[in-house]
């Protein structure tokens, strides 16, 4: 029997925990901004045993949200951020999650790690929902950023935060892959950038935050797996996009100062 996304990602963490003796419960993690799939991540990454987990998203849980899952349809209308929390408590009770990204750790700390999530919350790609934080991360902390268009799902590379893309980076990626998944033959056309496909809505939803979780696991268990300083190491330039069990690949814009940015 193939495994499941939840039991790849404990056995991704396993091997990572064997190679470098570093426990999940010593992992950081900030998820800034709480869409279905960052929520889903969140309580992956408490399944894997990560326990010290810090959420910001006051936003309220929508209909929507409730659907697409995880989020309760008891908690809609509650801050996101307070609904998270409480779910990783019921799922995890050493799991201490915070809503205080200002006390975030420093990239200093080789086990801690961002996770940046963003959505498309209308028709247009302009109609971007980008998380804002009062008070930057450190400029080095290893971040995956992710963008959610309907029943797409668009992730960048981890990168170190002040090389995270840009609003308008954002944007035209979500553009190009509207382009890209118009020309290409989907079992339902009308899933892309729209709620009203829950199958294909879940199913990228769960391999998406499965995916993350690794990633973001690969990372705080091996503080190899990507550079801490300026210039060390140059870091991988894919970017991923997920219909379901579709997958494709985009080249990020080249002529952007983004990496400037913060």
């Amino acid at each position: 029997m193939a495994p499941t996304p939840a039991t790849s990602t404990s056995h991704a963490a396993d091997q990572r925990f064997c190679a470098s003796g570093t426990r999940p419960d010593e992992v950081h993690v900030l998820f800034a901004g709480l869409d279905p799939i960052a929520a889903t991540t969140a309580l992956l990454m408490a399944d894997a045993g990560v326990c010290l987990i810090n959420v910001t998203d006051p936003t309220p849980v929508t209909a929507h949200d409730a659907a697409a899952g995880p989020y309760p349809p008891a908690l809609t209308g509650s801050p996101r951020e307070y609904a998270l929390r409480k779910l990783l408590r019921a799922r995890w009770p050493r799991c201490v999650p915070l809503s205080a990204p200002e006390l975030f750790c420093s990239s200093v700390i080789p086990t801690a790690v961002m996770l940046r999530s963003t959505r498309v919350a209308g028709p247009l790609p302009q109609d971007l929902s980008v998380p804002v934080l009062a008070t930057p991360p450190d400029a080095h902390l290893p971040t995956i950023t992710t963008v959610t268009d309907g029943s797409v799902s668009l992730t960048w590379p981890l990168l170190p935060w002040y090389r995270r893309p840009c609003r308008e980076c954002l944007e035209a990626a979500v553009r190009d892959a509207r382009r890209l998944l118009r020309n290409q033959p989907l079992r339902d056309h009308g899933a892309v950038a729209t709620p009203h496909s829950p199958a294909i809505t879940t199913l990228t939803r769960v391999i998406t935050a499965s995916q993350l979780t690794v990633g973001l696991l690969g990372q705080a268990l091996d503080s190899e797996a990507c550079p801490r300083a300026d210039g060390a190491v140059e870091a991988p330039v894919g970017l991923t996009i997920r219909h379901g069990l579709h997958r494709a690949e985009l080249t990020p814009r080249g002529d952007c100062l983004c990496t400037l940015d913060g």
